[in-house]
């Protein structure tokens, strides 16, 4: 529930991604979904866009984007933003779809598991627990196998301990795996990398 579907709206009509809360009122997604602070305030944030076990679409509630609260990392950098949330009286309380633990001091090794949240296409959220493993670190670089699609953009990366360790990112090319193999990768940014650029906008404990 604290992973969300991010509706941009543009010139050419709307286009998606996808968030996660990070802390009282904030939100985490790409860089490249939104980019300054005016795309922000044309953005909205849509929690519990989900099915139920028998395949039935949930109530879903749609809160605007604060872009008072506004931090980005261009997409050749760390390709992150933070924005605020604005809450409502007509809506459930922002507190009630959780915050992710982000864990910026563990880094990641070959072969490791990791599990991405996403809304694929816009879709309803989907969680991909099929050949998820990273393959290697590259600097603010996290590359692992796990699959993703267009509308995937911003989502949490997380391990074991369902702590996020990176922002879904773009496709990442071929990489070779440590046994030397060729392996086509998915890339994320390190939240290790994001936590020092974060500044005051990086939430405590």
């Amino acid at each position: 529930s604290r992973v969300c579907r991010v509706l941009v709206s543009n010139q050419s009509g709307i286009e998606m991604g996808t968030g996660f809360i990070i802390g009282p009122n904030l939100l985490m997604t790409n860089n490249h979904v939104i980019p300054n602070a005016e795309v922000a305030q044309q953005s909205i944030a849509e929690f519990n866009y989900e099915l139920d076990a028998l395949g039935r679409k949930l109530p879903s509630f749609r809160y605007q984007i604060n872009a008072d609260i506004f931090h980005t990392s261009n997409e050749t950098l760390l390709d992150y933003t933070i924005v605020g949330v604005h809450s409502s009286l007509d809506l459930p309380s922002l507190e009630r779809w959780g915050t992710l633990k982000l864990n910026a001091v563990t880094r990641p090794i070959p072969d490791e598991h990791v599990t991405i949240i996403q809304h694929p296409k816009g879709g309803p959220k989907k969680i991909a627990l099929t050949a998820n493993q990273v393959v290697n670190l590259e600097k603010q670089y996290l590359n692992y196998t796990t699959d993703t699609m267009q509308g995937s953009s911003g989502s949490p990366v997380f391990n074991d301990e369902w702590e996020v360790i990176a922002i879904h990112h773009a496709y990442g090319g071929v990489k070779k795996d440590a046994r030397g193999n060729q392996r086509h990768v998915n890339q994320g940014i390190l939240i290790s990398s994001i936590r020092d650029d974060a500044g005051v906008l990086w939430p405590t404990e």
